[in-house]
């Protein structure tokens, strides 16, 4: 699996991955139920130059799983999303762990994420991160305190955000030959797809 930040560029795969959720899957991402038209306009008002959007892609370069990071005057707002075929693969917890990080290195001081009280892996991601949960009338809220980032932090997500695009290209390379190879695949997806997924 590869993570990494998407580009302004990207836009469209985002749009893909949030209208392709089943009705329940964008309750439990957004808080409420939202039309197509509204998910769209939210898409739309992404700030890619600011704030942080994490993609978690298969072995075909297809994204699997979002994470957003949102910087808001006094804390960061993250958000998480992954495909009810591919949970219970520590996804999700992956996001996390990358996002808590580029939260410390861009400043970040305090992150907290809003939830449904029955979305239940949220709840166990937000526990093992030592997130301070709470609930009120359906609703929980998860906070946590951060430490400043040090050199090797930045190292760290230097090296990891490098790997991680080689691996990706590598991996599109990889779809890409094999079509070629075996034209007749019908599970062999458009490498592109990935980037700007067809309307």
């Amino acid at each position: 699996m590869i993570i990494r930040p998407l580009t302004l560029y990207e836009r469209e795969a985002v749009r893909h991955f949030y209208l392709a959720l089943v009705p329940d899957d964008r309750r439990k991402r957004f808080c409420c139920s939202l039309s197509d038209e509204t998910i769209s306009s939210y898409v739309d008002r992404l700030d890619f130059s600011r704030d942080t959007i994490l993609a978690a892609f298969d072995e075909h370069a297809q994204v699997i799983g979002l994470a957003e990071l949102v910087r808001g005057a006094g804390a960061g707002e993250m958000a998480f999303s992954v495909l009810p075929d591919r949970r219970g693969q520590r996804i999700g917890t992956k996001l996390l762990e990358r996002l808590l990080l580029r939260a410390r290195i861009c400043g970040i001081r305090k992150v907290f994420v809003m939830f449904l009280s029955d979305n239940t892996p949220m709840r166990r991601m937000a526990s093992r991160a030592g997130m301070a949960i709470s609930s009120i009338d359906g609703e929980s809220h998860a906070e946590r305190d951060l430490s400043a980032a040090n050199a090797d932090d930045l190292a760290r997500w230097l090296i990891e955000e490098g790997f991680s695009h080689s691996g990706y290209f590598g991996t599109l390379g990889i779809a890409h030959w094999g079509s070629l190879l075996n034209p007749c695949a019908s599970t062999s997806p458009d490498p592109l797809d990935a980037i700007v997924p067809a309307a």
